[in-house]
């Protein structure tokens, strides 16, 4: 899709359809609809109160004796968010797309309430439209007709200072772009189906995005990961005809020498729970089970283009879970790479497992910090639902940069405790610890950071529990059905505010 800025005046800007967000205010929205005419030198034949209100739900297509017009409400003045401006955006772009309108052109909202620069609001109302516009439908062999038909997005200013802040507006759309493009991608990761993409086809598309982006790319395969002794990734792996890999990334943008930060993402391309195998209904989501690991190929596609300065490492340990012959069982006793051992409670209590390996790995990087995404539990979404990814972390500065970036992004993160107590319910009698809590079902999102935590060896680290955001069970303005790419602004807004 072409994403454009026109510098020209609004009635100058070649479109099938003009955006415009407006106020819940009848004196507002009045006088929005005569900037609009006059924007466009154009008269609008007429639009009730009654039709639109401008509330922060409502979009409609009006028309004028030459122009359609998409007009989305933003609610009251006063209440505005950044949050309001993305889904009014969302909803006025499918509105277009409904109409099969090929290019649009959506106006900048200009607004000191907000208490952003303009290349902010830029950037999101940028993203917006690009998460707003997705669509899986690469196997669709029958229905011929793309579900997308908006090829073209301008965006334009009808403020008469724009010569003052042109180039922020531009560097704001350019930003949005990439980072959401880098949505897109991780959303097309966790899309993809398990018979076509397993751990080795993943371990090849990121070698592939890897020379187009400018990062390095390495894959250990079965050989490597048992001569580095990475039991958990075996041990989990091993009930598959596919074999597990480690994908290690490394983007260099720091000073060489800097410590880097890692990011690890739980790559398990399909969860059928193992010989604890999960209940039918609803399994064939556990192709989304990696979206961990999509979020953090997503940060890639965003930190590279977006050249920031940092030495950014990317680790996914990724298996398919699998009941097979060779399988790991309960009460088996696997030695990590840390060289720690764990009593397996539950065969479906997996993805703790490999991110251990992974994360002991990241440990001889001294990093700056780790930071590991995973849909880990279900428990998080018995706790929290869909609508928070639930942290846990052993380092309060990190943990408010995440939370701040949260706000920010909207991709919201709910800190959850790891106090001692917690800690001693993974101990068992004949390994180190156990991949369950005792007794079972207790603190179940807990149990599986405080896992994790024995394995972070002191550096900052902070664990993101996706299993609630990462994939959706229904549309929304920007949030699609299916997997969401939860993770990819949250973690790309805390380097850009960290290393821009």
């Amino acid at each position: 899709m072409k994403i454009t800025f026109d510098k020209n005046p609004a009635s100058k800007v070649k479109t099938d359809a003009f955006v415009f967000l407006c106020y819940e205010d009848k004196n507002l929205f009045n006088a929005e609809l005569q900037q609009i005419e006059s924007s466009l030198s154009t008269k609008i034949l007429g639009i009730s109160l009654e039709d639109f209100s401008g509330k922060d739900t409502e979009v409609e297509m009006i028309y004028s004796n030459d122009k359609r017009i998409i007009l989305a409400g933003l609610g009251k003045k006063d209440e505005l968010t950044l949050e309001k401006v993305r889904k009014a955006c969302a909803r006025a772009v499918k509105k277009a797309n409904e109409y099969k309108i090929k290019k649009v052109a959506v106006e900048i909202v200009q607004d000191e309430s907000l208490k952003r620069t303009i290349d902010v609001v830029a950037k999101v109302q940028t993203e917006a439209c690009l998460m707003a516009l997705y669509a899986f439908d690469k196997y669709l062999t029958t229905k011929k007709e793309k579900k997308i038909k908006i090829e073209e997005i301008t965006f334009f200013s009808s403020s008469n200072n724009l010569k003052n802040f042109a180039k922020q507006i531009e560097d704001g759309i350019r930003k949005g772009s990439i980072i959401g493009k880098a949505v897109l991608c991780a959303r097309d990761f966790g899309n993809e189906p398990s018979n076509v993409l397993f751990p080795e086809e993943l371990a090849n598309r990121i070698k592939k995005l890897g020379k187009e982006r400018g990062y390095s790319v390495r894959a250990f395969g079965m050989n490597e990961l048992k001569k580095m002794g990475m039991g958990g990734i075996i041990g989990i792996g091993k009930g598959s005809k596919n074999d597990p890999y480690l994908i290690e990334m490394k983007y260099n943008g720091g000073k060489k020498g800097d410590a880097p930060v890692v990011v690890v993402g739980k790559g398990v391309t399909f969860d059928s729970g193992g010989i604890s195998i999960k209940p039918a209904a609803g399994m064939e989501a556990m192709k989304m089970d990696m979206c961990g690991a999509a979020a953090v190929i997503g940060v890639f596609e965003a930190a590279t283009q977006l050249n920031l300065k940092v030495n950014l490492v990317g680790l996914i340990p990724s298996v398919e879970n699998m009941p097979g012959g060779n399988a790991i069982k309960p009460g088996d006793i696997i030695k990590t790479y840390s060289g720690r051992t764990v009593e397996v409670g539950n065969t479906d209590a997996e993805g703790r497992v490999i991110l251990a390996d992974a994360i002991s790995y990241a440990t001889e990087m001294k990093p700056k910090c780790i930071i590991d995404l995973a849909t880990l539990t279900g428990a998080t979404v018995v706790a929290l639902g869909h609508f928070v990814t639930t942290a846990m972390s052993n380092n309060a500065d990190l943990t408010k940069e995440i939370l701040d970036a949260g706000q920010a992004t909207f991709e919201r993160v709910w800190e959850l405790p790891t106090w001692d107590e917690y800690d001693k319910l993974i101990d068992t009698d004949q390994a180190d610890m156990s991949n369950m809590g005792t007794p079972a079902r207790t603190a179940g999102t807990i149990v599986g950071g405080m896992f994790l935590k024995r394995f972070v060896e002191g550096y900052p680290w902070i664990h993101l529990d996706i299993a609630g955001t990462a994939m959706s069970n229904s549309a929304s303005e920007y949030i699609p059905k299916y997997a969401t790419g939860v993770g990819v602004r949250l973690i790309t807004y805390f380097l850009r505010k960290r290393y821009s």
